[in-house]
């Protein structure tokens, strides 16, 4: 009998030829025992002997076969191993050395990259993008710009920080292009109760009760439909303010919005409270919820002085005669901002006799403003424009039959010149309806905060 006549899936060899099968007679094979003894010595070596391998077991095929024995290589380190060491590698590069930019005056990307040693071609990359990285053409002195760069020099990532709110995150990808995302920064919101009686001016006033300066400027622009600061501010008057501070990490970077503002002019008092509605608009609103803006300013321009009235009679400076004044007057330093005073299209940009340089707007049917005596035209503003409200149209200037710089406002009902100081200005949108219930319900905390500034000045009052 030859090796190849035993079957290792059986238990016994078959003996095959034609004819019957008759039972051999067992008979000793010497030769064969030797060969038996010769395999299962391999087998012991390879299972047990050979430290470096281990027997794993494998499932079983779905198709029955004979058990076998399987070997498999172990790695040094497992899989999950592995997988950790390349994790820690990416932190490593991503924590690596960042070079750091705080941007000065005349410096661009192109600039940067080149004294950084990055390419022109990655420059071009970057600033094709997409929207987002071509805004790194109007980069700003003090903002600041994280590079990071591989072994060969080669841009890997770049962080860039137009304020402490916002980063600009590029990155190489694994193709070699770059892709980009804005990472935000959520700022803590703590809410801060102030309050303030005018002695001399409303700047000091808020100057004693510790209030920043940019949100006493805030309250300015939300009563500024209903009290003209210039002109109408009494000793004591009272105000209140509930707004924010804004924190991160612990550490105030600003102030934010004001949340609810009290104002007592003249024996009347105002109330304001910030609410944004179920599909994200804001704005201010009294506490009824009546819009705090009207549909127009009352002062178009930061002045020093009403220089002249609105009158049927005066004495005109330069023509020397009696006629007259449809207008206000506002005095201010050459050059200083007019803005539009409501939503509207300009009809007329351009010089008009004793005007000089007039910007006239329509708003809607019923209303018309005119801005004469500019010195120059904001860019873009044109016939046919359309502005909003607050937006620069111009800026004041001397132009036509003036003696000195100063903005000639005129506000006009179809037609009809009325006086701007006195005219009752329409009402923006209220509160929609459908929200008054949501608007209580979440403008009631900061209104609370005001009553409790009506008690705590009756008090000190007393």
């Amino acid at each position: 009998m030859s090796f190849q006549d035993l079957d290792f899936k059986s238990d016994r060899a078959l003996l095959t030829g034609s004819g019957n099968t008759v039972p051999p007679k067992p008979v000793f094979h010497p030769s064969l025992m030797v060969k038996l003894l010769l395999v299962t010595t391999v087998v012991m070596l390879l299972g047990f002997s050979v430290t470096n391998w281990q027997p794993s077991a494998k499932a079983a095929d779905s198709t029955p076969k004979s058990t076998r024995l399987h070997y498999s290589l172990p790695l040094p380190d497992s899989a999950v191993s592995a997988e950790q060491d390349i994790v820690q590698t990416v932190s490593e590069i991503d924590n690596g050395p960042w070079a750091s930019v705080t941007i000065k005056t005349g410096d661009t990307l192109a600039s940067i990259f080149a004294k950084q040693g990055i390419s022109s071609t990655t420059t071009h990359q970057i600033s094709r993008l997409n929207d987002q990285t071509r805004k790194l053409r109007y980069i700003k002195p003090g903002q600041e710009i994280k590079l990071l760069l591989d072994e060969k020099g080669q841009l890997r990532q770049m962080k860039y920080i137009p304020d402490i709110t916002r980063t600009l995150l590029i990155q190489r990808t694994e193709d070699q292009s770059f892709s980009s995302q804005i990472i935000n920064y959520q700022l803590d919101a703590f809410p801060i109760y102030r309050e303030g009686v005018i002695e001399t001016s409303l700047f000091e006033a808020a100057a004693n009760a510790d209030i920043p300066e940019d949100v006493i400027m805030d309250l300015v622009s939300i009563f500024g439909w209903d009290v003209d600061f210039s002109l109408d501010i009494r000793k004591g008057d009272r105000f209140g303010i509930v707004y924010e501070e804004l924190f991160k990490d612990d550490v105030k970077i600003r102030n934010g919005r004001i949340l609810s503002a009290e104002f007592m002019n003249n024996g009347k008092t105002y109330r304001a409270v910030y609410y944004t509605d179920p599909k994200g608009e804001t704005d201010y609103f009294s506490p009824d919820g009546k819009s705090m803006r009207k549909a127009f300013l009352r002062s178009p321009v930061d002045f020093r002085r009403i220089s002249s009235r609105f009158s049927n009679k005066r004495w005109h400076p330069v023509l020397s005669k009696w006629r007259s004044h449809k207008g206000v007057d506002y005095a201010a330093k050459r050059g200083t901002p007019v803005r539009a005073s409501g939503d509207g299209k300009v009809i007329f940009a351009g010089k008009k006799g004793g005007y000089g340089r007039l910007v006239v707007i329509r708003h809607g049917g019923r209303y018309t403003t005119a801005y004469g005596h500019l010195n120059g035209y904001a860019r873009g503003v044109r016939s046919g424009k359309k502005v909003k409200q607050g937006q620069i149209i111009g800026y004041v200037g001397s132009s036509g039959l003036a003696t000195g710089p100063h903005l000639h406002y005129e506000f006009r009902v179809n037609g009809v010149h009325r006086n701007p100081l006195t005219v009752k200005l329409p009402e923006a949108k209220p509160v929609h309806s459908a929200y008054l219930a949501h608007f209580k319900e979440n403008t009631q905390v900061y209104l609370s905060m005001l009553r409790l500034m009506d008690r705590t000045l009756a008090d000190n009052s007393q």
